[in-house]
Protein backbone atom coordinates (compact mmCIF):
# COMPACT_ATOMS: atom_id res chain seq x y z
CA UNK A 1 0.00 0.00 0.00
CA UNK A 2 1.26 3.48 -0.93
CA UNK A 3 -0.43 6.30 0.97
CA UNK A 4 0.94 9.56 -0.49
CA UNK A 5 -0.25 11.62 2.51
CA UNK A 6 -0.09 9.37 5.60
CA UNK A 7 2.46 6.72 4.64
CA UNK A 8 5.61 6.40 6.75
CA UNK A 9 8.45 8.41 5.21
CA UNK A 10 12.13 7.68 5.72
CA UNK A 11 15.13 9.81 4.71
CA UNK A 12 17.50 8.48 2.08
CA UNK A 13 20.08 7.98 4.85
CA UNK A 14 17.81 5.27 6.33
CA UNK A 15 16.81 3.67 3.02
CA UNK A 16 20.27 3.55 1.43
CA UNK A 17 23.20 1.79 3.08
CA UNK A 18 25.99 2.48 0.58
CA UNK A 19 26.59 4.37 -2.67
CA UNK A 20 29.19 3.68 -5.35
CA UNK A 21 29.69 5.04 -8.83
CA UNK A 22 31.26 3.88 -12.09
CA UNK A 23 32.55 6.33 -14.69
CA UNK A 24 32.17 4.75 -18.13
CA UNK A 25 35.43 5.15 -20.03
CA UNK A 26 35.13 7.80 -22.75
CA UNK A 27 36.96 7.34 -26.04
CA UNK A 28 36.54 9.00 -29.41
CA UNK A 29 34.68 5.99 -30.83
CA UNK A 30 32.50 4.90 -27.89
CA UNK A 31 30.61 8.02 -26.86
CA UNK A 32 27.11 7.42 -25.55
CA UNK A 33 24.10 9.72 -25.90
CA UNK A 34 21.02 8.76 -23.90
CA UNK A 35 21.04 5.40 -22.14
CA UNK A 36 17.96 3.33 -22.95
CA UNK A 37 18.87 0.09 -21.15
CA UNK A 38 21.53 -1.21 -18.77
CA UNK A 39 22.19 -4.96 -18.65
CA UNK A 40 24.66 -6.99 -16.61
CA UNK A 41 26.39 -10.34 -17.02
CA UNK A 42 28.75 -11.81 -14.42
CA UNK A 43 31.68 -9.73 -15.67
CA UNK A 44 30.32 -7.27 -18.23
CA UNK A 45 28.13 -4.20 -18.40
CA UNK A 46 26.01 -3.53 -21.51
CA UNK A 47 24.97 0.05 -22.23
CA UNK A 48 22.28 0.43 -24.88
CA UNK A 49 21.87 3.79 -26.61
CA UNK A 50 18.94 3.23 -28.94
CA UNK A 51 18.44 6.83 -30.05
CA UNK A 52 21.58 8.97 -30.35
CA UNK A 53 24.18 6.50 -31.61
CA UNK A 54 22.15 3.27 -31.97
CA UNK A 55 24.95 1.30 -30.37
CA UNK A 56 25.65 -1.18 -27.60
CA UNK A 57 28.82 -0.33 -25.71
CA UNK A 58 30.23 -3.10 -23.55
CA UNK A 59 32.37 -2.40 -20.48
CA UNK A 60 33.82 -4.43 -17.66
CA UNK A 61 32.27 -3.86 -14.25
CA UNK A 62 34.83 -1.14 -13.45
CA UNK A 63 33.75 0.88 -16.50
CA UNK A 64 36.67 0.02 -18.77
CA UNK A 65 35.64 -0.13 -22.41
CA UNK A 66 35.76 -3.59 -24.04
CA UNK A 67 33.60 -3.91 -27.17
CA UNK A 68 31.09 -2.04 -29.29
CA UNK A 69 28.18 -3.22 -31.45
CA UNK A 70 27.40 -0.66 -34.14
CA UNK A 71 25.92 -2.04 -37.36
CA UNK A 72 23.29 0.43 -38.53
CA UNK A 73 21.91 -0.23 -41.99
CA UNK A 74 19.69 -2.45 -44.13
CA UNK A 75 22.20 -5.23 -44.76
CA UNK A 76 21.88 -8.84 -43.60
CA UNK A 77 23.96 -8.25 -40.43
CA UNK A 78 22.62 -4.76 -39.73
CA UNK A 79 19.75 -3.12 -37.88
CA UNK A 80 17.85 0.09 -38.53
CA UNK A 81 16.46 0.35 -35.02
CA UNK A 82 17.38 -0.95 -31.56
CA UNK A 83 13.89 -1.44 -30.17
CA UNK A 84 15.06 -3.60 -27.27
CA UNK A 85 18.00 -5.75 -26.21
CA UNK A 86 17.92 -8.83 -24.02
CA UNK A 87 20.38 -11.44 -22.87
CA UNK A 88 19.86 -14.91 -24.35
CA UNK A 89 19.83 -17.45 -21.50
CA UNK A 90 22.85 -19.79 -21.34
CA UNK A 91 24.40 -18.58 -24.61
CA UNK A 92 26.45 -15.45 -23.78
CA UNK A 93 24.62 -13.66 -26.57
CA UNK A 94 22.59 -10.49 -26.96
CA UNK A 95 19.35 -10.40 -28.93
CA UNK A 96 18.61 -7.07 -30.64
CA UNK A 97 15.03 -6.48 -31.73
CA UNK A 98 14.80 -4.33 -34.87
CA UNK A 99 11.09 -3.55 -34.91
CA UNK A 100 11.25 -1.56 -38.15
CA UNK A 101 12.73 -4.45 -40.15
CA UNK A 102 10.81 -7.01 -38.06
CA UNK A 103 13.82 -9.07 -37.18
CA UNK A 104 16.01 -10.14 -34.29
CA UNK A 105 19.80 -10.05 -34.60
CA UNK A 106 22.04 -12.07 -32.32
CA UNK A 107 25.57 -11.05 -31.32
CA UNK A 108 28.13 -12.56 -28.98
CA UNK A 109 29.21 -10.51 -25.98
CA UNK A 110 32.38 -9.52 -27.86
CA UNK A 111 30.33 -7.98 -30.68
CA UNK A 112 30.67 -10.88 -33.12
CA UNK A 113 27.58 -11.39 -35.31
CA UNK A 114 25.81 -14.76 -34.94
CA UNK A 115 22.54 -14.84 -36.91
CA UNK A 116 19.31 -13.05 -37.83
CA UNK A 117 15.76 -14.33 -37.56
CA UNK A 118 12.45 -12.76 -38.56
CA UNK A 119 9.99 -11.84 -35.86
CA UNK A 120 6.97 -14.17 -35.94
CA UNK A 121 4.46 -11.30 -35.61
CA UNK A 122 4.44 -7.55 -34.96
CA UNK A 123 5.52 -6.80 -31.41
CA UNK A 124 6.71 -3.90 -29.30
CA UNK A 125 9.49 -5.90 -27.63
CA UNK A 126 10.13 -9.18 -25.82
CA UNK A 127 12.02 -10.77 -22.94
CA UNK A 128 13.45 -14.25 -22.62
CA UNK A 129 12.19 -16.60 -19.94
CA UNK A 130 14.96 -18.79 -18.54
CA UNK A 131 13.53 -21.83 -20.38
CA UNK A 132 14.18 -20.13 -23.72
CA UNK A 133 10.51 -19.25 -24.18
CA UNK A 134 9.71 -15.62 -25.01
CA UNK A 135 7.22 -13.13 -23.58
CA UNK A 136 6.13 -10.56 -26.18
CA UNK A 137 4.48 -7.19 -25.51
CA UNK A 138 1.96 -6.67 -28.33
CA UNK A 139 -0.09 -3.74 -26.97
CA UNK A 140 -1.86 -2.02 -29.86
CA UNK A 141 -0.22 -4.19 -32.54
CA UNK A 142 -3.34 -6.09 -33.63
CA UNK A 143 -1.44 -8.47 -35.94
CA UNK A 144 -3.88 -10.85 -37.73
CA UNK A 145 -1.17 -13.55 -37.71
CA UNK A 146 -2.02 -14.07 -34.04
CA UNK A 147 -5.67 -14.90 -34.65
CA UNK A 148 -7.69 -14.49 -31.45
CA UNK A 149 -4.53 -13.88 -29.42
CA UNK A 150 -4.21 -10.43 -31.02
CA UNK A 151 -7.01 -9.28 -28.69
CA UNK A 152 -4.60 -9.50 -25.74
CA UNK A 153 -1.51 -7.44 -24.96
CA UNK A 154 0.95 -10.20 -23.94
CA UNK A 155 1.87 -13.38 -25.82
CA UNK A 156 4.14 -16.15 -24.56
CA UNK A 157 5.71 -18.47 -27.13
CA UNK A 158 8.08 -21.40 -27.08
CA UNK A 159 11.62 -21.20 -28.46
CA UNK A 160 10.38 -21.59 -32.05
CA UNK A 161 7.66 -18.95 -31.56
CA UNK A 162 4.62 -21.20 -31.32
CA UNK A 163 2.08 -19.45 -29.09
CA UNK A 164 1.66 -21.09 -25.67
CA UNK A 165 -0.83 -18.57 -24.28
CA UNK A 166 -1.81 -14.91 -24.33
CA UNK A 167 -2.88 -12.65 -21.50
CA UNK A 168 -4.64 -9.40 -20.60
CA UNK A 169 -7.21 -7.77 -22.86
CA UNK A 170 -5.66 -5.08 -25.03
CA UNK A 171 -7.13 -1.67 -24.11
CA UNK A 172 -5.55 0.20 -27.01
CA UNK A 173 -8.02 2.15 -29.11
CA UNK A 174 -8.05 5.15 -31.44
CA UNK A 175 -8.82 7.63 -28.67
CA UNK A 176 -6.65 6.04 -25.97
CA UNK A 177 -3.09 5.00 -26.73
CA UNK A 178 -1.04 5.88 -23.62
CA UNK A 179 1.69 3.35 -22.83
CA UNK A 180 3.47 2.71 -19.52
CA UNK A 181 7.24 2.70 -19.21
CA UNK A 182 8.44 -0.83 -20.06
CA UNK A 183 5.49 -2.99 -19.12
CA UNK A 184 7.72 -6.06 -19.52
CA UNK A 185 10.83 -6.34 -17.30
CA UNK A 186 13.32 -9.02 -16.33
CA UNK A 187 15.23 -9.14 -13.05
CA UNK A 188 17.68 -11.99 -12.56
CA UNK A 189 15.74 -15.05 -13.78
CA UNK A 190 12.18 -13.74 -13.43
CA UNK A 191 10.10 -11.87 -16.01
CA UNK A 192 7.43 -9.44 -14.82
CA UNK A 193 4.52 -7.81 -16.61
CA UNK A 194 2.68 -4.66 -15.57
CA UNK A 195 -0.21 -4.19 -18.02
CA UNK A 196 -1.15 -0.76 -19.23
CA UNK A 197 -3.12 1.42 -16.76
CA UNK A 198 -3.26 -1.39 -14.19
CA UNK A 199 -1.83 -1.48 -10.66
CA UNK A 200 -0.95 -5.18 -10.62
CA UNK A 201 2.49 -6.62 -11.40
CA UNK A 202 2.44 -10.19 -12.70
CA UNK A 203 5.16 -12.83 -12.83
CA UNK A 204 5.31 -14.55 -16.23
CA UNK A 205 5.81 -18.32 -16.20
CA UNK A 206 6.09 -20.82 -19.06
CA UNK A 207 2.47 -21.91 -18.83
CA UNK A 208 0.70 -19.33 -16.66
CA UNK A 209 0.71 -15.84 -15.18
CA UNK A 210 0.87 -15.24 -11.42
CA UNK A 211 -0.18 -11.99 -9.73
CA UNK A 212 2.85 -10.86 -7.72
CA UNK A 213 2.08 -7.36 -6.36
CA UNK A 214 -0.83 -4.97 -6.22
CA UNK A 215 0.32 -1.34 -6.10
CA UNK A 216 -2.40 0.13 -3.91
CA UNK A 217 -2.16 3.94 -4.15
CA UNK A 218 -4.75 5.00 -1.60
CA UNK A 219 -5.38 8.57 -2.71
CA UNK A 220 -6.27 10.18 -6.04
CA UNK A 221 -5.22 7.17 -8.09
CA UNK A 222 -5.78 7.61 -11.82
CA UNK A 223 -6.66 3.93 -12.27
CA UNK A 224 -9.71 4.35 -10.01
CA UNK A 225 -11.27 6.60 -12.65
CA UNK A 226 -12.79 5.53 -15.95
CA UNK A 227 -10.54 6.92 -18.67
CA UNK A 228 -12.21 8.02 -21.90
CA UNK A 229 -9.28 9.22 -24.00
CA UNK A 230 -5.57 10.08 -23.88
CA UNK A 231 -6.20 13.81 -23.53
CA UNK A 232 -8.35 13.23 -20.44
CA UNK A 233 -5.73 10.87 -19.01
CA UNK A 234 -2.92 13.45 -19.31
CA UNK A 235 -5.20 16.04 -17.70
CA UNK A 236 -5.82 13.65 -14.78
CA UNK A 237 -2.08 13.28 -14.20
CA UNK A 238 -1.88 16.95 -13.28
CA UNK A 239 -3.52 16.28 -9.89
CA UNK A 240 -3.54 12.48 -9.46
CA UNK A 241 -1.06 9.70 -8.69
CA UNK A 242 -0.19 6.86 -11.05
CA UNK A 243 2.03 3.78 -11.10
CA UNK A 244 3.68 4.15 -14.50
CA UNK A 245 5.43 0.78 -14.53
CA UNK A 246 8.77 1.86 -13.06
CA UNK A 247 9.97 -0.66 -10.50
CA UNK A 248 13.06 -2.72 -9.71
CA UNK A 249 12.63 -6.15 -8.11
CA UNK A 250 15.45 -6.91 -5.66
CA UNK A 251 16.18 -9.87 -3.42
CA UNK A 252 14.74 -8.31 -0.25
CA UNK A 253 12.90 -5.29 -1.62
CA UNK A 254 10.78 -3.89 -4.43
CA UNK A 255 11.80 -0.35 -5.38
CA UNK A 256 8.89 1.58 -6.92
CA UNK A 257 8.50 5.01 -8.51
CA UNK A 258 5.10 6.62 -8.87
CA UNK A 259 3.98 9.63 -10.88
CA UNK A 260 2.79 12.45 -8.62
CA UNK A 261 1.51 15.96 -9.40
CA UNK A 262 4.75 17.32 -7.93
CA UNK A 263 7.41 14.83 -9.09
CA UNK A 264 8.40 11.18 -9.36
CA UNK A 265 8.81 9.95 -5.75
CA UNK A 266 9.96 6.49 -4.74
CA UNK A 267 8.79 3.86 -2.27
CA UNK A 268 10.46 0.72 -0.93
CA UNK A 269 8.47 -2.42 -0.20
CA UNK A 270 10.28 -4.65 2.32
CA UNK A 271 9.49 -8.28 1.50
CA UNK A 272 10.20 -9.70 4.95
CA UNK A 273 8.06 -7.16 6.82
CA UNK A 274 5.43 -6.77 4.08
CA UNK A 275 5.69 -3.04 4.70
CA UNK A 276 6.15 -0.04 2.41
CA UNK A 277 8.23 3.03 3.21
CA UNK A 278 8.04 6.25 1.25
CA UNK A 279 11.13 8.30 0.61
CA UNK A 280 11.13 11.73 2.21
CA UNK A 281 13.52 12.98 -0.48
CA UNK A 282 15.92 14.17 2.22
CA UNK A 283 19.45 12.93 2.86
CA UNK A 284 22.99 14.03 3.63
CA UNK A 285 24.99 12.27 0.92
CA UNK A 286 25.54 14.47 -2.16
CA UNK A 287 24.65 11.62 -4.54
CA UNK A 288 21.09 11.56 -3.18
CA UNK A 289 20.60 14.52 -5.54
CA UNK A 290 20.23 12.03 -8.41
CA UNK A 291 17.54 9.87 -6.81
CA UNK A 292 14.69 11.81 -8.38
CA UNK A 293 15.48 9.73 -11.48
CA UNK A 294 13.91 6.28 -11.87
CA UNK A 295 16.60 3.55 -11.84
CA UNK A 296 17.15 1.53 -15.00
CA UNK A 297 18.66 -1.67 -13.62
CA UNK A 298 19.29 -4.02 -10.73
CA UNK A 299 22.82 -4.92 -9.74
CA UNK A 300 23.50 -8.03 -7.67
CA UNK A 301 21.04 -8.58 -4.81
CA UNK A 302 19.80 -5.28 -3.38
CA UNK A 303 21.26 -2.50 -5.48
CA UNK A 304 19.54 -0.14 -7.93
CA UNK A 305 21.45 1.62 -10.73
CA UNK A 306 20.77 5.19 -11.91
CA UNK A 307 22.56 6.72 -14.90
CA UNK A 308 23.29 10.44 -14.96
CA UNK A 309 24.59 12.47 -17.89
CA UNK A 310 27.94 14.15 -17.28
CA UNK A 311 26.60 17.63 -18.08
CA UNK A 312 23.90 17.16 -15.41
CA UNK A 313 26.54 16.27 -12.82
CA UNK A 314 28.66 19.28 -13.78
CA UNK A 315 25.63 21.57 -13.50
CA UNK A 316 25.23 20.47 -9.85
CA UNK A 317 28.92 20.75 -8.96
CA UNK A 318 28.65 23.67 -6.55
CA UNK A 319 25.60 22.15 -4.88
CA UNK A 320 27.32 18.78 -4.41
CA UNK A 321 30.38 20.40 -2.82
CA UNK A 322 28.43 21.44 0.26
CA UNK A 323 30.93 20.99 3.09
CA UNK A 324 34.19 19.06 3.42
CA UNK A 325 32.88 15.61 4.37
CA UNK A 326 32.65 14.26 0.81
CA UNK A 327 35.37 16.36 -0.81
CA UNK A 328 37.70 13.46 -1.69
CA UNK A 329 34.82 11.45 -3.15
CA UNK A 330 33.69 14.39 -5.25
CA UNK A 331 37.22 15.26 -6.35
CA UNK A 332 37.50 11.74 -7.74
CA UNK A 333 34.12 12.00 -9.49
CA UNK A 334 34.91 15.32 -11.17
CA UNK A 335 38.47 14.42 -12.17
CA UNK A 336 38.65 14.57 -15.99
CA UNK A 337 34.84 14.77 -16.20
CA UNK A 338 33.67 17.03 -19.05
CA UNK A 339 30.33 17.71 -20.67
CA UNK A 340 31.35 15.32 -23.46
CA UNK A 341 32.19 12.44 -21.09
CA UNK A 342 30.08 9.32 -21.06
CA UNK A 343 27.32 9.07 -18.42
CA UNK A 344 28.15 8.00 -14.87
CA UNK A 345 26.40 5.07 -13.20
CA UNK A 346 25.45 5.44 -9.54
CA UNK A 347 24.88 2.29 -7.49
CA UNK A 348 22.57 2.63 -4.49
CA UNK A 349 22.61 -0.33 -2.09
CA UNK A 350 19.42 -0.55 -0.05
CA UNK A 351 19.68 -0.91 3.71
CA UNK A 352 19.18 -4.59 4.50
CA UNK A 353 18.31 -3.71 8.12
CA UNK A 354 15.06 -2.02 7.11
Amino acid sequence: MIDPQKGQRLPFDSLIEKIEYVKLESLNDNLIGKIYQILFSDSLLFIIDSESTKTINIFDLQGNFKYRICHVGNGPKEYVDISNVCIVPDKKQLAILDRIQRRILYYKYNGEYVLTEQTPFINDYFEYLESGNKAYEIYGMNDPKLGGDKENSLVVTNSVNDVIYSFFKDIYKKDFYYTKNRTLRKFQKEVYYSPNIVDTIYCIKDSLVEAKYYINITQDNVTDIKIVNTEQFHKMLEDHYFFNGDFIELKNFTYINIMAPWGYPSAVYVHGKKKTYLSSGIGNHPFFAFMDIAPKARYKENCIVIDVQSYQILALKSQLYNGERYKLLLDSLFENLTEDSNPVLFYYYLNEKL
